[in-house]
């Protein structure tokens, strides 16, 4: 079956949308299969296998049926009867052709999502069977972003690694919306960031631990470095590099600004690397906005100094952040517990405050 089988339907507006069943029949459109839905168990009375979810992933990245065969090295006679068979379990096709080649409808969409979260779980399952097997304690991966980072995620590694010495633990940092995103798809299993605006915070489990104050940060040769109370509008003569539009740090910026009536900086570079931001602010005028800890410790440690402006900016606290529905691993917990542990002993007062 080549990408304009009959068994991928296209459909025009209005039209009611079916499927073919495993024998190549018009099956009932998904109304009248399911008038009340899916059952939350509904996996376990179809005939839904992990080689369906596969299939699914493989002709979302390639956009081709054919193509998706070879990736799974099975036949294309075998896909296209694997699609046959998951788009009769759901009563409805879960692609449509279009010039840019198969593209998956709303539901197929969805199952895409939740299917490959489903695939990464086992896969995360294996491994850390595998780490047990090989005499490792387990496996965590830990979402962060800078000022915790600093503050507490590496002593509480240097803290696990001698009790848990085997624990396999591997750390991604980004801002807090890309942290989010790769926590609700499965591919970090905590992280110590800020729940984004946009999300459902009902989706995660947060303990709160404590907010920052931001500062700018310029080179040491910066006209304006050693200056005391810079105006804003001095700042806005400057080029900036700062978080993408909706970053927190990006927002407190915008809302200094704002607040004072000064228009923003004309060249803003976007930038979520924080090693970015610092080797243009080391090499040029640039000036970028980072928390007090980070901001502190890069003047310490380099040529870069802290800018001294009236205002002061508190930014919205982090924590540590999981999904609400999925327990931890053995391997996550131990961290996950050495974070707030550290934190309730480093700094009572700011943790009793928050938690």
């Amino acid at each position: 079956m080549r990408d304009n089988d009959p068994a991928i339907i296209n459909h025009g507006k209005g039209s009611l949308k079916r499927s073919c069943d495993a024998s190549g029949a018009i099956g009932r459109t998904w109304a009248e299969r399911m008038p009340h839905g899916l059952a939350p168990d509904w996996f376990l009375r179809s005939r839904l296998k992990l080689r369906h979810l596969q299939l699914l992933l493989a002709i979302d990245e390639q956009r081709n049926l054919h193509r998706a065969a070879e990736h799974m090295n099975i036949a294309q006679p075998a896909a296209s009867k694997l699609l046959a068979e998951v788009e009769a379990i759901f009563g409805q096709p879960l692609f449509e052709r279009h010039p840019r080649g198969l593209l998956p409808t709303v539901q197929g969409e969805i199952l895409i999502r939740n299917g490959g979260m489903a695939l990464r779980t086992l896969t995360q399952a294996a491994m850390e069977m595998n780490a047990f097997t090989k005499g490792q304690t387990g496996m965590v991966c830990i979402g962060t972003v800078m000022a915790p980072m600093i503050e507490l995620l590496v002593d509480a590694i240097e803290e696990v690694r001698g009790h848990h010495p085997g624990l396999q633990i591997t750390v991604e940092h980004n801002i807090s919306d890309v942290l989010a995103t790769k926590l609700l798809d499965g591919e970090i299993d905590f992280a110590l960031a800020r729940i984004p605006g946009d999300m459902d915070p009902k989706q995660f489990a947060y303990q709160e631990l404590w907010g920052e104050e931001l500062h700018l940060l310029c080179r040491e040769t910066h006209p304006l470095a050693g200056r005391k109370n810079v105006s804003l509008a001095e700042l806005a003569e400057f080029p900036f590099v700062l978080q993408p539009r909706g970053a927190p740090l990006r927002q407190k910026v915008e809302q200094l600004f704002l607040a004072a009536g000064v228009a923003m900086p004309r060249s803003i570079v976007n930038s979520t690397s924080a090693v970015m931001s610092l080797i243009m602010v080391n090499q040029s005028d640039a000036i970028t906005s980072l928390e007090w800890n980070v901001a502190k410790l890069m003047s310490d440690m380099s040529r870069l100094r802290i800018l001294e402006f009236p205002e002061r900016v508190f930014l919205q606290p982090y924590g540590v952040l999981r999904l609400a529905e999925r327990p931890l691993s053995p391997g996550a917990r131990v961290m996950h517990d050495a974070i707030l542990g550290l934190a309730a002993r480093r700094y009572p007062e700011k943790f009793r405050a928050t938690g």
